[in-house]
């Protein structure tokens, strides 16, 4: 029921996926209200379920509603770790716990449309780690039911949409749909090094500036406008915390 945007990494690169991970990202989704699994998606067993019929939607007002929203509660059919054991594993044991509550930012909602007398289409964009089943539930408790989603879709990590990404069938001509490292590392200062300093960066050394830039992380790029390293400045001086290689 899941499809959408995947981000995948080789070599090196691989220590670039934490920045993507910390990215927002945005889902179209179904909710189908009136119906609640264990799992909150169709592949769980079906626990309760009532009578829905839409009257008199406000799209306006749930969407105040889901913007101001500031946390909520994490599944138990997560990969969450509680005592040293995942979520999912109690509840596949039939033990039922109390899921702590997890903050979260929702920083766009769009109610699409709807269909039939129970179905709601709605697009968000989310902070990272935020679970769309639980928003879904949340939002079939504004609605004053129960609710579940079958069908979810990713179509953008941070900056990068689904509209430029290869199908799985396509795999073969992986290398057209590479993107630039600038692409996962959105938000994060840009520094261009010359050909001394790049050396410098790269055999892991401190870069001492002979001027003065702001303190904080950096992108490092050589004059060829590849990734050199990922480094923290402070009071002019770079100090790398990953290099990359480019002959790699």
């Amino acid at each position: 029921f899941a499809t959408g945007l995947l981000i995948c990494a080789m070599g090196q690169y691989t220590r670039l996926l934490k920045y993507a991970e910390a990215s927002d990202k945005t889902y179209e989704a179904t909710l189908l209200l009136g119906k609640r699994t264990s799992t909150g998606d169709p592949e769980g067993e079906v626990i309760e379920e009532r009578d829905f019929s839409f009257d008199n939607l406000d799209a306006a007002s749930l969407r105040e509603r889901a913007i101001a929203l500031e946390e909520l509660r994490l599944p138990q059919y997560s990969a969450i770790k509680i005592e040293g054991k995942r979520a999912y594993q109690y509840a596949r044991d039939g033990v039922k716990l109390e899921m702590p509550m997890r903050e979260v930012n929702i920083h766009d909602f769009e109610v699409l449309g709807t269909e039939g007398k129970n179905l709601l289409h709605y697009r968000v964009r989310v902070s990272k780690g935020t679970y769309i089943r639980s928003f879904s539930e949340w939002l079939a408790a504004e609605l004053g039911s129960i609710g579940m989603t079958t069908a979810l879709r990713r179509t953008r990590i941070g900056n990068m949409s689904v509209d430029n990404a290869g199908h799985m069938n396509d795999l073969q001509h992986w290398k057209k749909y590479i993107c630039p490292a600038r692409e996962i590392l959105v938000g994060i200062s840009e520094y261009i090094a010359d050909s001394e300093e790049t050396r410098i960066l790269q055999s892991g050394q401190y870069l001492s500036l002979p001027e003065a830039i702001p303190d904080g992380d950096y992108a490092i790029y050589d004059e060829a406008d590849l990734l050199v390293a990922i480094a923290y400045c402070e009071k002019s001086r770079i100090k790398p915390k990953l290099v990359f290689n480019k002959d790699s």
